[in-house]
């Protein structure tokens, strides 16, 4: 089985995205685990995550004695894998504030595929089959559940203006993903990784300077727990994982393949958030993550039908 594996670039893609996404589902806990709460604002433990794990990725290549820029990289695409990935931060970090971590990870993993399906769609590049509208109308029906329960609560159980980040920060992340997935086909996925979350790191620096400096300062020295914390999230989480994604996506034939094997992600942060952090479900929290879950699995048999069908079709023989 491990060497079946290992001999299909495919597998090994999903393997590696799977990988990454353990690893990113422990965002959420190691930022709520912060021994001093109230320490640093969102921007600024977004901006240090990247300023720890974009220059660690540059000089693990230059000590490998490889190229850290390769020659030609799209400035656009660079541009779109920055902004894409800082906005992705920011909202991340302020829906863990509004949701918590369970319901913030599960809509930040599950909704991209939805949306870059539904741009597919838009864009007429697949076909509208039943089970992709039947995934896509499931996920919404999911964010009905979930706004209904915020404005039923007052916002008390589920802020609307979380769910807002959780779907904006979706946004982003969809075009981080195109644009990550663009960039590995022409240069090393390491030095993409490392380019791409420095600047990310950069834009956050230039965005909370510009509209918020005081965003950029913390409300105390921090203590050595919050630095292991602090360098955790910038070497574990970002690092290794965006590697792991990179070269995981570069080696799936369909973008969302990669973010559908990712599915692993809400439901590890969801038993961390569980133990470690006594996070519990209202019944409409509940019934909005099934939905949502659901729509993300009928997606992924959807692709799987779909793959099958493009291997079936026979080749035409050459005419004599």
């Amino acid at each position: 089985m491990a060497q079946r594996i290992l001999q299909s670039p495919e597998l090994v893609g999903i393997a590696q995205v799977m990988a990454a996404a353990f690893l990113w589902g422990t965002v959420g806990i190691a930022a709520k685990m912060l021994p001093q709460p109230g320490l640093m604002s969102q921007e600024l433990l977004g901006l240090l995550r990247l300023a720890i794990g974009g220059p660690a990725l540059i000089l693990f290549l230059l000590l490998l004695g490889r190229r850290a820029v390769p020659d030609r990289m799209d400035p656009v695409l660079l541009a779109g894998f920055a902004i894409g990935c800082a906005t992705f931060q920011i909202s991340l970090f302020h829906a863990f504030d509004h949701l918590g971590v369970t319901v913030t990870v599960l809509l930040t993993v599950c909704l991209p595929p939805m949306i870059s399906t539904g741009l597919s769609l838009l864009r007429r590049d697949r076909g509208a089959t039943r089970g992709t509208l039947s995934a896509l109308g499931l996920a919404s029906l999911g964010l009905a559940v979930f706004a209904m329960e915020g404005i039923a609560s007052g916002g008390a159980s589920l802020p609307l203006p979380g769910l807002g980040l959780a779907v904006l920060g979706s946004v982003a992340f969809v075009v981080m993903t195109a644009a990550a997935r663009r960039l590995t086909q022409r240069g090393n996925p390491l030095a993409v990784a490392g380019i791409g979350l420095t600047l990310s790191a950069l834009v956050l620096f230039g965005g909370a300077a510009l509209f918020d400096p005081q965003a950029l300062l913390p409300a105390a020295m921090p203590d050595g727990r919050s630095v292991a914390v602090l360098l955790y999230l910038g070497l574990g989480p970002t690092a290794l994982a965006y590697v792991l994604y990179c070269r995981g996506v570069a080696r799936c034939r369909s973008a969302n393949l990669g973010l559908v094997a990712s599915m692993v992600e809400p439901a590890f942060a969801m038993l961390l958030a569980w133990f470690l952090l006594a996070e519990r479900l209202s019944l409409a929290g509940f019934a909005g993550c099934a939905l949502v879950l659901l729509g993300m699995a009928t997606l992924l048999r959807s692709e799987r039908r779909q793959v099958r069908a493009r291997m079936r079709v026979p080749v035409p023989s050459a005419q004599t």
